[in-house]
């Protein structure tokens, strides 16, 4: 299995940027749109790990190198929130912690590594020139 990182941080940067909109919802038709999207996030990263890149990916990498840069650069947060959801509730069923409290530090994290990410995107966009 080759190892399709940047494709990837890509994809996770497309479904970051297309759900945002929808997180602030607060109707049941937003909800489905979510949904909509997370299966398709998730259909497509079976399909990187089957070592095909979807085409709306390899589009954007070919077609938008200065916007994969910044796609790459949130591209973490989906897979970030997907493993603190899992261990959140791994750990509860073995420690009995305050949640509320976790959720705050991630938010502290979120607050501070995104705006990080895109500063060295945007550095490392302008190196590259």
């Amino acid at each position: 299995m080759k190892l399709w990182s940047r494709e990837a941080l890509v994809l996770g940067g497309v479904y970051s940027v297309l759900s945002t909109p929808f997180v602030y919802g607060r109707s049941q038709i937003s909800e489905h749109i979510l949904s909509i999207l997370f299966i398709i996030f998730a259909l497509y990263l079976v399909l990187l790990c089957f070592n095909k890149t979807p085409k709306l990916i390899a589009h954007i990498l070919n077609t938008y190198p200065g916007m994969s840069y910044y796609l790459t650069a949130i591209g973490w947060i989906p897979y970030f929130a997907m493993i603190f959801i899992t261990g959140l509730f791994v750990s509860s069923y073995f420690i009995e912690n305050d949640i509320t409290s976790l959720l705050i530090w991630i938010g502290y994290i979120l607050e501070l590594a995104i705006p990080v990410s895109v500063i060295i995107a945007f550095i490392r966009q302008k190196n590259e020139k």
